[in-house]
């Protein structure tokens, strides 16, 4: 990822550093100079490349997932319902702890094309509260007990109703939507935060097995009463400690006013943390997702004319939020699918940087799926960075021009296009929304099919091998503001690295998703090899 040196044959490491990339004969020479003595390793001629950063992702979500059933591969609403009678009658009934499960999604149902709701989780249990998550976790669906340990009353439904469903009666059916799900999510009971931080050190090696070796990652809503203080505080030790190996960027999701104030005066921003664990940004979520018709669209959508989905914020107030991190110079990363959504994101940019010119911390917005040529022109304008998902494709390009339309369906997950236009449009996969396999997500963004070969989706999107893995790594790293020490292999760059089993760049399309990770590297020291 070294423009000057797209290719070498060898590299040495000193302590955490590359301290030598060129030729093997030039490695030797450098190190019969300083006399010093080092362990080789043999690529095999293989391709070597820095370590993937997934700019966007829910690290913690992960860790706590592998305790709740899976519901990724369900095709019917009722295998949806015997998977979770399955967990209620594993589940320890003494404990405190929900029965949950992640991952439906109502397209894939062949049956009943429709959200589950209580009733469905009742026919399990009515004295015991679960609560299942769709595959996007911006809707929850929950049993009768769950709704009544939180409260989730007809009167309650009364006053937010745009994110209570309700029956014909007034009375909630169960299902909930973004910050009202959100909020309850940060308060079911959980092992403690020191519990969960051991539980996401053990979990390191899930991602050095996909050759991921920077994550940033939106996880203060996972974390039991949102105590990110304390969370920051142990993952900041386990840092200094070197038991957190995995560079770890807090994307701080604190998304009210006095949340914003309360994190500055707590004293977290940018120069918080260490080398393994930082804060990058603040996180805001300012609409849904495109599946559950929650993103927020300037037009009706297409397939339901009765709504545009959800603005979570007035302009006002969006304006306000990103305006306190400009004014400390600190990042904003706004959630925005829809192109409503994305346009208010862009005016509370432009308004903050109106205000304060000389501060340019670098804003940018997670999935910017639904665009048109002239939203994009505003990235630009405003050097507003891109945290894109290219393996989104996999599934949404089957139902995106049904949701906005095939005109705008035309101009949407336009990942190549923002590069042309020279906005930085690094990579991630949003897991557990989607897994987080590095190798679906390249071929994804180079085919722009689905993960069956069906497709392309608008082919004239498709990106080279060699400007996927720039956004995979090196504009990841731009994004956190650490491309001057990470994702690339140059003298000077933490030596972060991977090794795999072929040369990527001269495989065919199809067989980039047989490409397996050999050995992963983070600071000069092998943490995992495939056996």
């Amino acid at each position: 990822m070294d423009t000057d040196r797209p290719l070498a044959e060898a590299a040495v490491v000193i302590d955490e550093y590359f301290a030598y990339v060129g030729t093997e004969v030039g490695a030797r020479e450098f190190l019969a100079q300083r006399n010093f003595i080092v362990e080789e390793f043999d690529a095999g001629g293989q391709s070597v490349l820095p370590g993937f950063n997934d700019c966007h992702l829910h690290f913690l979500h992960h860790v706590k997932a592998k305790q709740a059933a899976n519901l990724f591969d369900a095709t019917s609403l009722k295998e949806v319902v015997e998977e979770m009678k399955k967990a209620y009658e594993a589940h320890d009934k003494n404990s405190t702890h929900w029965i949950t499960g992640e991952g439906w999604n109502q397209d894939y149902f062949t049956d009943e094309k429709r959200f589950p709701m209580a009733s469905d989780l009742d026919e399990i249990s009515k004295d015991f509260p679960i609560l299942i998550m769709r595959a996007c976790f911006h809707i929850g669906v929950f049993n009768s007990k769950a709704m009544e340990m939180m409260g989730i009353t007809k009167e309650e439904a009364k006053k937010h109703p745009e994110y209570i469903d309700v029956d014909e009666n007034g009375n909630p059916t169960g299902v909930l939507r973004e910050y009202i799900f959100d909020n309850i999510k940060s308060k079911l009971p959980a092992p403690s935060v020191g519990e969960l931080v051991e539980s996401l050190l053990d979990s390191q090696e899930d991602l050095w097995e996909q050759g991921i070796t920077s994550v940033q990652s939106d996880d203060v809503k996972y974390i039991p009463g949102s105590n990110y203080p304390e969370f920051c505080r142990l993952m900041r030790e386990a840092g200094e400690n070197k038991r957190l190996k995995l560079r770890y960027s807090l994307q701080a999701l604190v998304d009210t006013k006095e949340d914003v104030e309360r994190f500055f005066a707590l004293g977290f921003g940018k120069d918080y943390g260490n080398r393994r664990f930082n804060i990058s940004c603040i996180k805001v979520l300012t609409d849904g997702s495109l599946g559950a018709r929650t993103a927020y669209l300037r037009k009706p959508y297409n397939d339901d004319p009765s709504t545009r989905g959800i603005a979570i914020y007035k302009q006002d107030e969006l304006n306000h939020i990103v305006y306190q991190s400009h004014e400390k110079n600190m990042p904003v990363a706004l959630h925005a699918i829809g192109d409503g959504a994305i346009e208010q994101c862009l005016d509370a940019v432009e308004f903050a940087q109106n205000l304060l010119p000389y501060l340019h911390p670098r804003h940018g917005i997670v999935h910017a799926q639904i665009t048109d040529p002239e939203l994009m022109k505003r990235f630009k304008e405003l050097n507003v960075g891109v945290f894109a998902q290219p393996i989104f494709v996999h599934y949404d390009m089957h139902m995106v021009g049904d949701r906005v339309g095939e005109a705008l369906a035309s101009t949407s997950y336009a990942w190549k296009s923002y590069r042309d236009m020279g906005i930085v449009c690094a990579y991630s996969t949003d897991a557990p929304v989607e897994p987080f396999n590095t190798m679906p997500n390249l071929y994804c963004a180079i085919a722009r099919k689905d993960l069956k070969g069906n497709g392309p989706y608008l082919p004239e999107e498709r990106v080279t091998m060699e400007e996927a893995l720039e956004s995979y790594t090196l504009l990841g790293a731009y994004m956190s503001d650490e491309e001057e020490d990470k994702g690339k292999i140059k003298p000077g760059y933490l030596a972060d690295f991977i090794f795999l089993d072929r040369v990527i760049t001269e495989v065919e399309q199809e067989k980039i998703l047989d490409t397996k990770v050999m050995k992963t590297f983070l600071g000069g020291e092998l943490v995992y090899e495939r056996v």
